[in-house]
């Protein structure tokens, strides 16, 4: 476990809670236009795209 897998957890966990759906019922709703998915699949999307940016990035380590 790490800092980036904690991180990326609670703002997964965050995101859950604010939007009120999963991503796979999100987008299985988003065709009948459902309150939010419209603006929940989108942010997801988003999300999505910035942790692979993220992702890239080098780890730092302490240095010992």
């Amino acid at each position: 476990m790490d800092s980036r897998l904690l991180a990326g957890a609670a703002v997964f966990g965050i995101g859950w809670g604010l939007g009120g759906f999963c991503p796979g019922p999100a987008i299985t709703a988003l065709p009948l236009a459902a309150n939010g998915t419209l603006v929940f699949v989108p942010a997801m999307l988003v999300g999505m795209m910035l942790g692979k940016l993220v992702g890239r990035l080098p780890v730092q380590t302490a240095a010992a």
